[in-house]
């Protein structure tokens, strides 16, 4: 009697786990608690957090524009995007985000620490935004888009070039050519009643206009609510404008 019990529990067990096998879930059996995981989904989740505040702070509508800003994060690769626009067919961005997962001990030492690639998938329009956190991460491979080039530490550099180079269209394009910013930023430059007017533009958010007279060079970055599309463009003539300088309206 005693036996046909052990085999029966035994048998049991065997249904149990191919049960948990076919349902998916030995994964949990096998790890039942992996705080590298957890955290590193926590810190993945809060990379998205930023990524669609910056959706929503750019005023961004159209699944192209979703796309290239949020593959500008050296963490974040976008998996694949369907759809055309927010409020018309609504779109749906897959993104693989590196979060950095720790396991901390007891005595607050690290135990473990690695970055795991964890994906989400968000719903934008057409009525309702939503978002899934820490889903399967699909095999496709990342959408290649290039990446802005930025104006980070220039300013500095920027108006010292300027203020030796004096209101003289020649040599203010000369000092410009001098710093050796990145080629995909394009400097303008127009002089104007004895004064020059330059612009240089990384991104539509990532602008410095400046204006050289004989007193000297003066720098000034648009607040990001001043270059907003329909509002005042990253060029020459704000520069030598009544606009220059002044903050939002």
């Amino acid at each position: 009697m005693r036996k046909r019990r052990r085999r029966w529990v035994l048998g049991g067990a065997v249904l149990l786990v191919v049960a948990l096998v076919g349902g998916g879930l030995w994964h949990y059996l096998d790890r039942p608690d992996d705080p590298i995981h957890e955290t590193a989904a926590a810190d993945a989740a809060k990379k998205v957090d930023q990524i669609l505040f910056r959706f929503e702070h750019d005023h961004l509508y159209q699944a192209d524009k979703y796309v290239h800003s949020a593959s500008q994060d050296p963490d974040v690769a976008v998996l694949s995007v369907t759809g055309e626009t927010h409020w018309g067919t609504g779109v749906t961005v897959v993104l693989r985000v590196m979060g950095h997962g720790l396991e901390i001990g007891a005595d607050g030492s690290v135990i473990d620490e690695r970055d795991e690639p964890i994906c989400f998938r968000l719903q934008l329009g057409p009525d309702d935004d939503s978002r899934d956190d820490d889903i399967e991460c699909p095999v496709d491979d990342p959408l290649q888009v290039t990446q802005d080039p930025s104006l980070d530490g220039v300013d500095d550099r920027l108006k010292s070039a300027l203020q030796a180079a004096g209101p003289d269209e020649s040599a203010v394009r000369a000092a410009i050519d001098d710093l050796k910013l990145d080629p995909a930023i394009v400097p303008e430059v127009t002089a104007k009643d004895g004064r020059v007017g330059v612009a240089l533009r990384a991104a539509q958010y990532d602008c410095i206009l400046a204006r050289v007279t004989a007193k000297g060079a003066e720098l000034w970055r648009p607040a990001h609510t001043q270059l907003a599309p329909g509002e005042l463009p990253c060029a020459t003539w704000v520069a030598l404008s009544s606009n220059f300088g002044k903050g939002p309206r």
